[in-house]
């Protein structure tokens, strides 16, 4: 859904294990993380580990080659942080 520059989505896990149950397990309903576009992930992480917060990715994956997104954990005392990398012409 989206809402003025901002986008909501609203996610349920089938089945399978991922990031979503295992929250689910931990935590019950509830948000999840908080996702941001940046120009590159990679840069992203450098700067973390330039500051001493280190990278604690804790799930990693692309769509088609077009998206790569990277959950961070433990950076604030609330939700995951997702990182979305556009790759290609309609980046």
């Amino acid at each position: 859904m989206r809402t003025g520059s901002s986008e909501i989505e609203l996610i349920q896990p089938l089945d399978g294990r991922s990031p979503y149950t295992e929250f689910l397990d931990l935590h019950g309903e509830g948000v999840h993380h908080l996702a941001y576009v940046v120009g590159s992930i990679d840069q992203h992480l450098e700067s973390l580990r330039a500051t001493g917060e280190g990278a604690p990715v804790t799930f990693e994956a692309s769509i088609a080659g077009r998206t790569r997104f990277v959950y961070l954990d433990g950076l604030a005392h609330g939700p995951a942080i997702e990182l979305i990398e556009r790759i290609g012409e309609d980046a």
